[in-house]
């Protein structure tokens, strides 16, 4: 998103002169990444600064910095770090933040995300004063028009951003053209009359732990919309392994849900390990049906929902295509309330439920 609104300033000062004379780029330092976490990779913003030949700034603390004295308006656009008053007051203008939510809602680093958990329909992004002592408490300046813009049903979030995106840059340049960033400010939020009277709901950062699948609540749609953000959603599952129970974590990729008569293959189950907070440990016996040429397997949510995993990693492992990386966790489509033997297939000696949903 702030690459986006980069260009867009870089645009701006490239034809309107008189509106943007200078742009100074603040980054954060590169994450350490990789085995041992000494390889840094460049982020799409300190590529974006170099390609058009802009000032850079990387800090990872405002303390004992200061905006260079050209600087007259701060912009943040998902920058990661709050903006102490001192900086907001050492410049002309204050500061302005683009914020991929329609304020007050989803205040917080991840917006979309939770709207997307949320099962939002519509979403948008507001342009907004940098609040002197909260994050996303400013003065909003311009939204997206009611109801927002619709967030697509696609496999990832890439069309969304993309989006959203071009949405705040467009909001912002607009904004400082129309001069909404000159005192006094004009609040242009309509969310905010619409959400009058009821709790807001904040949005913080997406953890592990919201990846981890209830199985006890979880529907397909659920699991549509967490691997939409994540790519990934992950469990805890058994086996027996000279005669000690071994459990390991497993992560599902590439997920989606899909009708029973697409569902073939060899019918099994893994036994999987929940537990909600508060709650003590349960172990579930969950069918699934293992397709060997394909590599993939299907997992019965519910008497009628089936959802396709292609491609699965164990714990310690590479990531393998679903049908290998559970074969160790696999016991073919028995009753037992033991975890499998570690590889052994047992024969399946209760009702078959792919049969009784044929008849029905």
């Amino acid at each position: 998103m702030s690459t986006e609104s980069l260009h867009a300033l870089h645009e701006e000062m490239t034809f309107n002169k008189g509106l943007v004379e200078n742009i100074e780029c603040v980054l954060l330092p590169p994450k350490p990444s990789g085995r041992g976490r000494k390889l840094k990779l460049e982020t799409p913003m300190m590529r974006a600064a170099d390609a058009l030949g802009l000032s850079t700034h990387s800090i990872d603390t405002f303390t004992n910095w200061e905006p260079p004295q050209s600087i007259n308006l701060i912009v943040v656009v998902s920058f990661g770090l709050f903006v102490p008053k001192r900086i907001l007051r050492s410049v002309k203008y204050g500061g302005l933040n683009v914020h991929p939510s329609l304020l007050p809602d989803l205040r917080g680093p991840a917006p979309i995300h939770h709207a997307v958990l949320r099962g939002d329909e519509f979403t948008g992004v507001s342009l907004q004063t940098l609040d002197e002592e909260k994050i996303d408490h400013g003065v909003v300046l311009s939204q997206t028009p009611a109801p927002g813009m619709r967030i697509l049903q696609h496999p990832t979030l890439s069309r969304v951003n993309r989006k959203l995106a071009m949405e705040g840059a467009d909001l912002l340049v607009q904004g400082l053209r129309d001069g909404v960033h000159i005192a006094p400010y004009e609040d242009a939020g309509w969310k905010a009359k619409e959400l009058e009277g009821q709790p807001l709901q904040h949005a913080p950062k997406i953890t592990k732990a919201d990846m981890q699948i209830d199985w006890l609540e979880w529907t397909a749609e659920d699991w549509r919309r967490r691997i939409q953000i994540s790519q990934g959603v992950w469990t805890m599952v058994a086996c027996s392994l000279k005669g000690e129970v071994l459990i390991r974590r497993l992560i599902f990729h590439d997920v989606m849900e899909v009708p029973f008569e697409e569902v073939s293959g060899l019918r099994a189950t893994i036994e999987v390990v929940t537990q909600r907070e508060n709650e003590e440990e349960q172990r579930l016996r969950k069918l699934i049906a293992i397709n060997a040429r394909g590599g993939f397997i299907y997992i019965l949510l519910d008497r009628y929902r089936w959802v396709r995993v292609r491609r699965a990693t164990l714990e310690g492992k590479m990531e393998k295509p679903a049908a290998a990386a559970i074969q160790d966790f696999v016991v073919a489509y028995t009753d037992s309330d033991k975890p499998p033997a570690k590889g052994k297939l047992n024969k399946w000696k209760g009702r078959d439920h792919f049969a009784s949903q044929s008849e029905e």
